[in-house]
């Protein structure tokens, strides 16, 4: 039984370290302030803390990337949750050309959509960034500003 158990460990350390062979690239891609969130809606310092505190790494192209996503496999992962929230909702990258105001009204609906329902942020977000959980004050105060700009955008 010990000799099984010292191969299966061996295994397993080998395969770490081999898995950090293959590491994924962490990016913060450039983009144009003209295209941010704070530039395209009306966005209050609190709301704007808020976002940044729970929202920010994994929406925006100014990720601060954590030591752990720098190790195999869970920087695998990490980079894969980053790399899915930019691509469903990105604050660097906030306008599509030619798709205003709409894009920004349905982004905010579904901003407030998500906390409403506990889908954002990740558990496993949250699990390693204590700080990013909203309480019921933080979603009614997201909500309430989603609600206030979709109205101010769809009157424009």
């Amino acid at each position: 039984m010990k000799k099984i158990f010292k191969w299966i460990l061996l295994i397993l350390v080998v395969g770490f370290v081999v898995a950090q062979f293959f590491q994924v690239a962490r990016t913060n891609p450039p983009f144009a302030a003209a295209q941010t969130i704070d530039n395209i809606v009306n966005v209050p310092a609190d709301v704007h803390a808020t976002l940044t505190r729970a929202c920010g790494a994994c929406h925006s192209n100014q990720t601060d990337w954590p030591w752990y996503s720098h190790v195999a496999p869970t920087s695998w992962f990490v980079v894969d949750h980053v790399n899915d929230g930019r691509r469903h909702m990105n604050f660097s990258t906030w306008v599509r050309p030619g798709h205003e105001p709409q894009d920004s009204i349905d982004r905010l609906k579904a901003m407030c959509r998500e906390v409403q329902s506990g889908g954002m942020p990740l558990t496993s977000f949250e699990i390693m960034h204590w700080h990013s959980w909203l309480s019921a004050d933080d979603v009614k105060q997201i909500c309430d500003w989603s609600t206030a700009e979709q109205k101010r955008l769809g009157t424009m």
